[in-house]
């Protein structure tokens, strides 16, 4: 099977990041190459692929720097693969909300750093405008994690997500085979 590349030659910093949100929206869980000649290009790249919690090898062929980045289905190091989660809700309930958010952001806090990816959909974007929920979140990034917002919930929802947009089919897919793990 062919490596998917996306070649960004002959274009701005803006257009490079533009094409590269695009490829990640459209194959959010799949390996692929990145490459460029530019290195203020390649600098914009990888601090985006960085946010995104997406892991690259970087390597260069003469004057072209090319950027291999891992699938998110794949074994990284010693840690063991865990089910993708999807996020339903912004709280355990029924029941007091309160305790339901707090014990909610006991469990992201707690996630096994071997989840592939997580994504936030329905009732869980309203996490996004709690800053302890974002920080429990965003510790996930940093540790290596992928974190969506469903497409479908983000357009109901209005406004902006500060996290990439997955295609609904794709965690309904993981669902409807029974590797998700749904909260």
């Amino acid at each position: 099977m062919d490596i998917l590349t996306l070649e960004l030659l002959d274009v701005t910093a803006y257009q490079a990041l533009l094409a590269l949100r695009e490829h990640l929206q459209a194959n959010p869980l799949q390996g692929f190459r990145v490459m460029g000649q530019d290195e203020l290009v390649r600098g914009n790249v990888m601090r985006f692929l960085d946010k995104q919690g997406r892991r690259y090898e970087p390597s260069t062929q003469g004057r072209t720097w090319i950027l291999a980045v891992e699938s998110l289905t794949s074994t990284r190091g010693s840690l063991v693969r865990r089910p993708p989660v999807l996020l339903t809700r912004a709280a355990f309930t029924p029941g007091d909300r309160a305790l339901g958010r707090q014990l909610l952001l006991g469990v992201i806090r707690n996630l096994d750093r071997g989840v592939t990816w997580i994504c936030l959909a329905h009732e869980a974007l309203e996490l996004m405008e709690d800053p302890m929920a974002l920080e429990a979140i965003e510790a996930l990034r940093e540790d290596g994690m992928a974190v969506f917002v469903s497409e479908a919930s983000a357009a109901w929802h209005g406004g902006g997500v500060p996290f990439p947009l997955m295609k609904d089919e794709v965690w309904q897919e993981a669902m409807g085979r029974g590797e998700l793990t749904v909260l």
